[in-house]
């Protein structure tokens, strides 16, 4: 490739990335954290709020505009990001009502009252992980689009390749010895690490498949994502499993604590 050729496709990119608009959803309690005083995204690893974590991720990338999804004690995360300024970025916050429950109604009430742009894509993700490659947005944006114009898809879902499986497991043979043990085994099965990239389309079939009215919870991976799948609408990229560290109990995160302490 020419030099001129290079700089052609970095400038695309570049207009890709300004198009693109960060979704951050984080509004939900953290309740298998147990007990905390303040919003989960505000949990601080290494002195550094989780929250803080995703957008410096995503600015290193060159995104700009964010919609912050919130709900449970959204005044403390609204205090503490301000208007973006100090980020040098765009911050527009949705606020859901107690009756709004679940990702996908949180999309949906998102898009109903505009704070989120239905014609542009999208980069979705939580405040609840932290990704250790930096690099990561602009990968998986990359191989979106080249995924959008191979394959028509809406969607691209981060995945690992495998992950520990908190549990110990048995092998059990037909007279009920357990032939085999192991604890905590890595099971090779490919896990989302909770970042996505949606294409305008998905919010179509957000608002086709969620409905505010419903009393029931209503997410994402259980209604919008099946559905894409069946229709051969949705994509992959897979990362080591080294560069996601989730931060869903106590135990993952003291777990955080090292990893990052010890990344640097």
């Amino acid at each position: 490739m020419s030099a001129a050729n290079i700089e052609s496709e970095i400038e695309r990119i570049k207009k890709e990335i300004g198009e693109t608009q960060v979704i951050v959803l984080a509004g939900g309690k953290g309740k298998r954290m147990g007990y905390i005083d303040k919003p989960k995204p505000l949990l601080e690893v290494c002195g550094k709020p989780l929250i803080d974590y995703t957008i410096e991720t995503c600015l290193a990338c060159g995104f700009r505009r964010f919609v912050f999804l919130l709900g449970y004690k959204h005044e403390e995360i609204e205090s503490h990001l301000g208007d973006g300024s100090n980020y040098g970025a765009e911050f527009v916050f949705s606020v859901e009502p107690e009756n709004v429950k679940g990702k996908g109604k949180a999309v949906k009430y998102a898009l109903e009252n505009n704070k989120i742009e239905r014609d542009k894509r999208a980069i979705v993700m939580f405040p609840d992980d932290i990704i250790l490659d930096r690099r990561l947005p602009i990968q998986v944006l990359i191989h979106h689009i080249n995924a959008v114009k191979l394959f028509n898809v809406l969607a691209t879902i981060v995945f690992v390749s495998g992950t520990e499986y908190p549990f110990g497991v048995g092998e059990i043979d037909s007279v009920g010895l357990v032939r085999k043990f192991e604890e905590k085994p890595f099971i090779q099965k490919y896990t989302s690490v909770g970042v996505y990239v949606f294409e305008p389309g998905v919010f179509d079939v957000i608002e086709q498949t969620v409905s505010l009215s419903e009393e029931r919870d209503i997410e994402l991976e259980s209604v919008v994502f099946p559905r894409l799948a069946n229709e051969g609408k949705l994509y992959s990229y897979v990362i080591p499993p080294a560069v996601w560290v989730p931060v869903n109990t106590v135990k993952e995160y003291e777990r955080a604590e090292k990893i990052v302490r010890n990344f640097g």
